[in-house]
């Protein structure tokens, strides 16, 4: 037997119904609230239904009276801005596979029940080609929590191997930084930061963090800070490549392999080439671009052949002005 015990949130059920099944091609009457209430093992009559939509109403939610019943007419997000929302999260490589889908189900729960249905069908989670690690959410967390109290982050930071497996660097040395601002690029979030050891400003790739807590020490470098602008910087020290995709064999120091696989990721063929240099196979879209990235670490294009030439012409260029 219902009991109204329930009448306290009676109303709020019938905004979670309306929100979750009502379009204006399903409409909820009367009486089908009062069946949907049921379930709930909530008591309700017409007259009262009819007077909790007048309320909601009042209260300025949207909701709208049709031929057929009652129904929301209009939510924060439309279908094609919660379709954009799952792609960008299925194509962030960052996000593991099982967040991926839980982050899915949460935005597909912000429509309603026929657009859900509509928007999964639509839905293709792309299989991960790297695993995520979800401590990446806490430690965005932590690293907005030192911004908004203007305080230092403390962390361990972790580089690749040869073998391609992260280790903590220089023996789990404790980073301490004063963070600027957070940004994404190329798939992957990085922190800016002023570094007290060096005095001056870098960038950190939040994935690449370990052990993040927030420091009781009041933030550093505010001048340099300050001075920062979030699309320079990117567009100066974080930048991407264009152009025609090709796959080339690049040469350089073995101390780089970390630089280079975190780049091009850990897919890429790479093989020792003597003592003290590695060859690796990668493909990427060539451009001056790419070619300014060679340069600064100091790597070469040895094959194809044509590619070697075109870069040894670019260099060429650079030396004679």
């Amino acid at each position: 037997m219902p009991h109204v015990g329930g009448q306290k949130h009676k109303i709020l059920i019938e905004y979670q119904i309306l929100m979750k099944e009502s379009d204006e091609e399903h409409q909820i009457n009367a009486a089908e609230m009062i069946r949907r209430l049921k379930k709930y093992d909530i008591a309700a009559e017409r007259k009262g239904v009819y007077k909790d939509m007048d309320t909601l109403m009042d209260a300025g939610i949207d909701v709208v009276k049709g031929t057929k019943g009652y129904y929301i007419g209009s939510r924060i997000f439309e279908l094609a801005e919660l379709k954009l929302l799952v792609d960008a999260v299925g194509a962030s490589k960052f996000i593991s596979q099982k967040k991926t889908q839980e982050l899915v189900d949460k935005i597909t729960s912000l429509a309603g029940l026929n657009e859900a249905e509509q928007l999964r069908r639509q839905v293709v989670v792309p299989a991960k080609r790297m695993s995520g690690a979800e401590k990446i959410f806490y430690t965005i967390d932590v690293i907005y929590q030192c911004l908004d109290s203007k305080k230092k982050l403390n962390f361990k930071y972790q580089e690749w191997t040869l073998s391609k497996e992260m280790k903590p660097r220089h023996g789990g040395k404790i980073y301490k930084v004063s963070p600027a601002f957070l940004l994404r690029n190329d798939e992957n979030y990085y922190l800016v930061a002023y570094d007290e050891s060096s005095q001056e400003i870098r960038h950190y790739r939040v994935d690449k963090m370990l052990q993040a807590t927030i420091s009781d020490e009041d933030i550093e470098g505010n001048e340099a800070i300050s001075q920062l602008n979030p699309h320079e910087y990117a567009k100066q020290h974080i930048s991407m490549f264009s152009g025609e995709e090709r796959v080339i064999t690049i040469r350089f120091k073995k101390y780089l392999i970390g630089v280079v696989l975190d780049k091009f990721g850990t897919e890429i063929d790479v093989r020792p080439d003597g003592d003290d240099y590695i060859r690796a196979r990668i493909s990427v879209a060539v451009s001056p671009q790419l070619y300014g990235w060679l340069t600064g670490i100091g790597a070469t294009v040895c094959f194809p052949e044509d590619e070697e030439k075109k870069f040894k012409d670019y260099l060429k260029k650079i030396i004679e002005g």
